[in-house]
């Protein structure tokens, strides 16, 4: 019984005369925790396109620095590591929104909608 932690809890529910309603009470809880999750991971993903379009705009400005403020090997050094950087958050981004659609769906399957 240690490897199924509600094993337990599912023969306790399964020998009572109230199953259906303690059943369908854990996959409430079980949906709501999903549909926080989906909620919690959108508020991630504006979170990060709004990093991501900052650091794209910071790369943007890198590049109208003229040579006199900044060396112009200092200014290139910067824009590539800001490069770099921009991409793993588009790859991350791009991650988060696999994960989103696939939350996104399976609450659609069970009748919830993410605002």
């Amino acid at each position: 019984m240690a490897a199924f932690p509600r094993l337990k809890e599912l023969a306790t529910a399964a020998n009572s005369r109230l199953l259906f309603d303690k059943m369908m009470l854990y996959f409430e809880k079980d949906t709501a925790n999903d549909l926080e999750f989906a909620i919690n991971l959108r508020n991630l993903w504006v979170k990060l396109i709004d990093r991501t379009n900052d650091r794209k705009l910071f790369i943007t400005e890198t590049k109208g620095v003229p040579p006199s403020v900044i060396s112009y090997n200092c200014c290139e050094c910067l824009h590539k590591v800001h490069e770099n950087d921009f991409i793993k958050l588009l790859e991350t981004r791009k991650m988060i929104a696999e994960t989103y659609r696939e939350v996104v769906f399976s609450l659609k399957m069970v009748g919830l909608e993410v605002g």
